[in-house]
């Protein structure tokens, strides 16, 4: 098993850290619509999608442009210059498509898989992840 793997499900390839980011999608057509399809939080996060709460259902398959806030993102990125460090805009921008839609104990959940990102963002991504993994691994160990 490769260390970015998810070690208790083989259709996912990264881990998904269990975090409520901020999350706007837009359906990717144009002219752009002004008010997102989605403006909620995900379940959980990883370097190859999300899950998202929605209020309603999309289609499988729809594409859509997301937003995700993260703050401290660009700490994980190798090309960000440090001295303007803050988290009040960071967002992780990517193109994804709805991979699944169904109903979980009353809430709408989707899965949103990214088909489209900067391949910076991405890494970075996958290093909060890995970080905030063994940081859990840790507190677990001194536990």
């Amino acid at each position: 098993m490769k260390d970015n793997e998810h070690p208790n499900d083989n259709k996912r390839r990264y881990l998904r850290l269990p975090r409520p980011y901020r999350v706007q999608a837009r359906e990717l057509v144009f002219p752009i619509a002004k008010d997102p399809l989605i403006d909620s939080s995900c379940t959980d996060i990883g370097k190859g999608g999300l899950c998202v709460e929605a209020d309603r259902p999309l289609p499988v398959g729809m594409r859509l442009h997301i937003n995700v806030h993260i703050p401290l993102l660009n700490k994980f990125s190798n090309t960000f210059f440090k001295v303007y460090e803050n988290d009040t805009d960071q967002f992780f921008g990517a193109v994804a498509d709805v991979a699944w839609s169904r109903d979980a104990g009353g809430r709408r959940l989707m899965g949103l898989r990214f088909v489209n990102a900067d391949e910076e963002m991405c890494k970075a991504l996958g290093k909060l992840v890995d970080d905030a993994f063994r940081d859990m691994q840790k507190n677990r160990k001194n536990s």
